[in-house]
């Protein structure tokens, strides 16, 4: 048995366990925590703070970035907006907040806008790297690459474990495995899509409560005729709503953005 601290955070239902400190074998503590009931969690990430950090008050505190490690290696985009409201809570600031985090999955710092008050955070996603699309089943569906995760929108599809690895087989066939892959199973009529991701480094499929970065993709591919403007959406998952922001000038993409409400929990101790 040993012993961590844990913080345990809620985007929109896609409850993130926070794991503070040094942790052993990353992979294995992601397992053991995700099948843990109580906690309900759907993914873990590591906090790491920045080099000579400490927690007594002082300015030495805001040297630096705090990264988060999620256990996959992957990237989360509801992770990264989560953790932003959580850096600002650990450095003691209050109010409206603009600030930059690391995260895996992200090749460079991600800027992150979040509310003390209001308990919300937006995040800029990192851009897209590709576009393309697959055919399966009949239908050709978007598949939009970003770095630590590859999405496929799947409209109009019943969400199911057979649909998803048979997407997931398709993907597989054309090159190398991403980080982690997901399908968005979206439900036009309703406004609805049902996140589902599978992580490869830790063997993990989650029908999720919410997705951030799918999110981010739906609002991308709804937005693929705007050429100047904002386009703003709030896209509700079996979790609540994620709120979408895609900026385009002469048709190219200036920045896509998620937000919306993040719960933010205490810390605690826990034996696994």
């Amino acid at each position: 048995m040993r012993e961590l601290e844990i913080l345990v955070a809620d985007p929109a239902k896609n409850i993130t366990v926070f794991v503070l400190g040094a942790a052993e074998n990353r992979a294995e503590t992601a397992r053991a925590l995700m099948a843990d009931s109580a906690l309900k969690a759907e993914q873990v990430g590591f906090v790491v703070p920045p080099e000579g950090y400490t927690e007594a008050p002082g300015p030495q505190k805001q040297k630096g970035l705090w990264r988060l490690e999620m256990a996959g290696g992957e990237f989360c985009g509801n992770a990264a907006r989560a953790f932003g409201l959580f850096v600002a809570r650990e450095l003691g600031l209050a109010g409206d907040l603009a600030l930059s985090i690391e995260i895996s999955g992200a090749s460079g710092p991600l800027p992150v806008r979040v509310s003390t008050s209001e308990g919300t955070a937006e995040v800029d996603m990192p851009k897209p790297l590709a576009h393309s699309s697959i055919a399966c089943q009949g239908a050709d569906l978007p598949v939009i690459v970003f770095e630590g995760i590859t999405q496929v929108i799947a409209p109009e599809a019943p969400p199911s474990r057979e649909a998803f690895l048979a997407l997931k087989k398709t993907v597989e066939e054309k090159g190398p495995a991403p980080d982690a892959f997901g399908v968005m199973f979206w439900e036009a009529a309703r406004n609805f899509m049902t996140p589902a991701v599978y992580v490869y480094a830790t063997d993990s499929l989650v029908f999720e409560s919410s997705c951030g970065s799918g999110s981010a993709a739906l609002a991308l591919w709804q937005s693929r005729d705007l050429r100047d403007g904002e386009a703003r959406a709030a896209v509700a998952q079996p979790g609540g709503l994620i709120d979408t922001r895609v900026v385009k000038t002469g048709g190219s993409l200036v920045s896509v953005c998620i937000g919306g409400k993040v719960g933010l929990g205490e810390k605690m101790r826990v034996w696994l």
